[in-house]
């Protein structure tokens, strides 16, 4: 088990050792690199330049997705027994911990069941505060775009965040904040998406957790990041609890915009069930943090609009096809784009992306680095997502009932005309890919 123990004051962080890692959060103290980790150090900024108040309990859960994060990030797999699950013991400072306490059960487990992991979350007084309210011009002016705002949307700068924030602001009725969680290289295609967003009422709110690794480990992170959609999410929160502030709304709503194939995310393989399957929007993890959220005290849905819906449908059926269009060739989908800056074209999320552009008969996609996925068969490892997803359409062609499979990646809702559309939209999904594989004479 590795404890990692958070504080924003670095005078009472332990001193790292094999067993424990001490991490610094925010920005109120200088960090030293040299005793501690640290995340989050411009998040209290981004706060007080809304211009206006956020709950304690709004912040406190950020705090808890920000020590996630970095457990997630700075703490390898490789060390685990198995190379793959983690026991990670986080101790974290909290405004009011007896809340969190009552439901560290439930978020241990949603948390497991996203990460792959074993939580132990242990939450103490002393925590930081919501950052007061900044009164420049710059805040005053922001705090004016929330104004009349009746929900957050996550917009990643992702091929189906941006058919989202087209659907709900060129072609809806809805006014949004959309809350962007940017890596390096992120914000850059979110904004050329942002671009086509021009009908409707909108604000934007875009937070970066900006991990930093104490020097020792030579910056040596774990990259499969289970959690980031974790921290998305408190993001969120964060943003509703703004909205409410500012309009006096009781209630709040989180859309995320996920095509059903990727939210199921069934395992190609038997072999993929731990590793290659995340389960960042999957209908049971977020029915587990809505549950936790409102026993906490919030009043707040999460919604996917498009969780009966593949990513061909998203995409021939969105409200505004021209401003598509213009976004579709910025917006980003691929799991390995930021080792060569430009999409792979082989992944699995690429493969259903260019499945689902020639479904929709759209010809402006983005350049892959692998155009011609023929080619890849011939290679060695950057062929194995190809053949998977290839082996997989073929088995879902021999089978009458896919219902199991499905589940593999997670319980299913009880009741049938909501678990049978699940199903369908997986078989649709996959068969979007057969379509395309037999265009590209992979099949």
């Amino acid at each position: 088990m590795t404890d990692v123990v958070f504080h924003h004051n670095p005078k009472k962080l332990p001193e790292f050792s094999d067993e424990c890692h001490p991490v610094q959060l925010y920005d109120k103290f200088k960090w030293n690199s040299l005793s501690s980790s640290c995340i989050a150090r411009p998040v209290i900024e981004k706060i007080r330049d809304l211009g206006c108040s956020v709950s304690v309990e709004s912040f406190d859960f950020l705090t808890i997705a920000m020590a996630v994060t970095a457990a997630d990030t700075f703490v390898q797999r490789d060390n685990s027994p198995n190379a793959w699950a983690r026991e990670l013991n986080l101790q974290i400072p909290l405004c009011r911990p007896d809340k969190w306490n009552d439901v560290s059960a439930r978020l241990e487990k949603a948390l497991g069941f996203l990460t792959g992991d074993m939580w132990s979350l242990i939450f103490t007084t002393g925590g930081l505060a919501p950052p007061k309210i900044k009164t420049s011009k710059k805040a005053a002016e922001k705090r004016r775009t929330l104004k009349g705002l009746d929900c957050v949307c996550l917009f990643s700068g992702g091929l189906d965040s941006a058919v989202g924030a087209i659907d709900i602001i060129n072609g809806g009725d809805r006014r949004p904040l959309l809350v962007s969680h940017a890596y390096k290289g992120d914000a850059t295609k979110q904004n050329q998406v942002e671009k086509v967003l021009t009908q409707g009422q909108y604000s934007r709110l875009s937070f970066n957790a900006d991990p930093h690794l104490i020097n020792r480990l030579e910056g040596k992170t774990d990259i499969t990041m289970r959690g980031r959609s974790f921290n998305f999410l408190a993001m969120a929160v964060v943003g509703v609890s703004a909205i409410q502030r500012v309009n006096g709304s009781p209630a709040g709503e989180i859309i995320i915009p996920e095509n059903g194939y990727i939210s199921l995310n069934p395992p190609l393989s038997r072999r993929r069930i731990g590793s290659l399957s995340t389960r960042t929007t999957h209908p049971y993890f977020l029915t587990q943090i809505v549950d936790l959220l409102n026993i906490v005290g919030f009043d707040i849905s999460i919604t996917n609009p498009y969780h009966y819906k593949t990513k061909g449908e998203m995409l021939k059926e969105c409200k505004d096809e021209t401003s598509l269009k213009k976004a579709l060739s910025h917006t980003v989908s691929c799991s390995n784009w930021h080792r060569k800056g430009i999409q792979c074209g082989r992944c699995v999320p690429c493969v259903i992306r260019r499945s689902a552009v020639h479904a929709a008969g759209l010809s402006n996609d983005a350049n892959y680095d692998s155009e011609k996925l023929q080619n890849e068969l011939k290679s060695g490892d950057s062929k194995d997502d190809i053949l998977a997803l290839a082996a997989a359409h073929i088995k879902l062609q021999k089978m009458k009932d896919p219902s199991r499979w499905v589940r593999e990646s997670g319980p299913l809702p009880d009741a049938k005309n909501e678990r049978d559309p699940l199903v369908d939209v997986f078989r649709r999904g996959l068969n979007e890919v057969g379509i395309f594989f037999k265009k590209e004479k992979v099949l």
